[in-house]
């Protein structure tokens, strides 16, 4: 069987969302899935809820990606915003946004929260063959700018990056 060429495919959405119990448990796929088309179905009927063309992409039980057809993404978030209990408990989804592809969707609207904060430094850092002026912090990461520029005009970047074992290992030398 030949695939469609691209100009010829229906476009897709991407709508990111977090599930919100009233028990702050994580959600399993399957109930929410069930969950979700119940709603769809109760709301837009069989035409409609064939319309929207559901998909999850990515799920861990709090955040999600949902492909949806172009031209149905209002439906989609009218049928998503009708569910209110998920499995005996009271639940919300939210809608982070909407998107035209997943990674947009991940980078824009699903933000890690275990990630470690930014501190913006500036500093000047001198051991041993390495110095330079420390512009960012971030968890174990440090950023800096190297007193030398010709390293930067060699690697095409703006600043160079280390970590803290990075720095012991030049210490140790």
């Amino acid at each position: 069987m030949k695939i469609l060429p691209s100009s010829l495919r229906e476009k897709k959405r991407y709508i990111a969302f977090k599930v919100i119990t009233e028990s702050g448990d994580p959600v399993d796929r399957k109930v929410l899935l069930d969950e979700l088309y119940f709603a769809t179905q109760t709301l837009l009927g069989d035409a409609g809820s064939s319309e929207i063309g559901y998909r999850l992409m990515d799920f861990d039980g709090i955040r999600g990606i949902m492909r949806v057809n172009h031209g149905a993404v209002e439906l989609a978030r009218a049928a998503i915003a009708t569910v209110y209990v998920i499995k005996g408990t009271r639940a919300h989804i939210f809608i982070s946004g909407v998107s035209g592809t997943i990674r947009a969707a991940t980078e824009k609207y699903i933000v890690p929260e275990n990630i470690a904060s930014t501190n913006i430094l500036s500093i000047q850092i001198r051991h041993g063959r390495m110095s330079g002026i420390a512009v960012r912090e971030k968890g174990d990461e440090i950023d800096i700018v190297p007193d030398e520029r010709e390293v930067l005009k060699r690697g095409n970047t703006r600043y160079l990056s280390l970590t803290s074992s990075d720095t012991v290992t030049n210490q140790q030398e």
